[in-house]
């Protein structure tokens, strides 16, 4: 592993990547949506059982849950194939180590992806403070770091299917088909082991913890969350280091 090459690949996706536009833009759009649905949340805080004021962060929180997998989806899905497509990704790794590709292709999204949670949580203290909510500063940053993460596990699925794909559409198809595989493995219940291997059962692990409960009282559930998410992106980004190292480019 050499951080200097990784670094390099982050940040030619940053300043020249072909998508590097395309994935702000998104990014965009989905602090955007967020920004609604706290301009509206007066008309769906109802949808939350909690008697004390707009649960502000909890509304963030499910939109980070429910949006969040299919904006990770969009800007990731060929974010290594659209390389093996046209060829460009002979010439990279012809420079860098095939290593140094993958990881410097995972850390550009989840530095986009992480800013994303940054601007989300941003608008959660502003929308608290102009409500005169009491500040919980826990709940904020287990926000911040929760979306991050749970982001970050999306990224290393289509990531890795995207490092198996011989070109963008297969990479989309699979990619959507592996998404709603989740969903449905989740959609289970608490009966079904499979829920297991699901980035949703650990994210919404936190949910309880964003309504206004002291958190700690539950340090240890929020650090097996955490824990557990951070685990997932490993085994998927080792999963693209293996598959990279052993395709025909």
């Amino acid at each position: 592993m050499n951080f200097s090459e990784i670094r390099i690949i982050g940040e030619d996706e940053i300043l020249r990547g072909s998508k590097s536009r395309y994935t702000w833009i998104f990014g965009g759009i989905f602090v955007f949506l967020c920004f609604l649905a706290m301009h509206y949340s007066t008309y769906i805080s109802f949808l939350f059982p909690i008697s004390e004021g707009i649960p502000y962060t909890l509304i963030l929180y499910v939109m980070v849950l429910s949006i969040g997998p299919f904006m990770t989806l969009i800007t990731s899905f060929d974010i290594v194939s659209n390389e093996i497509e046209i060829g460009s990704v002979r010439y990279i790794i012809s420079k860098v180590h095939r290593s140094s590709f993958i990881l410097g292709k995972f850390f550009y999204l989840f530095l986009v992806f992480t800013l994303v949670s940054s601007g989300i949580a941003l608008i959660s203290l502003i929308y608290q403070y102009s409500a005169s909510n009491a500040f919980q500063f826990e709940k904020i940053v287990l926000f911040f770091i929760s979306s991050s993460l749970y982001l970050g596990c999306f990224i290393s699925i289509f990531l890795f299917i995207s490092t198996l794909s011989a070109n963008s559409k297969v990479s989309f198809v699979m990619s959507a088909v592996f998404l709603g595989i989740l969903i449905f493995f989740f959609l289970q219940g608490d009966e079904s082991y499979l829920k297991y291997i699901t980035p949703y059962y650990y994210g919404i692990k936190n949910m309880e913890f964003m309504k206004g409960f002291s958190v700690e009282s539950g340090y240890l559930t929020i650090f097996e969350s955490l824990f557990s998410m951070l685990l997932y992106i490993s085994v998927f980004l080792s999963m693209s280091l293996v598959a990279i190292k052993r395709r025909d480019l």
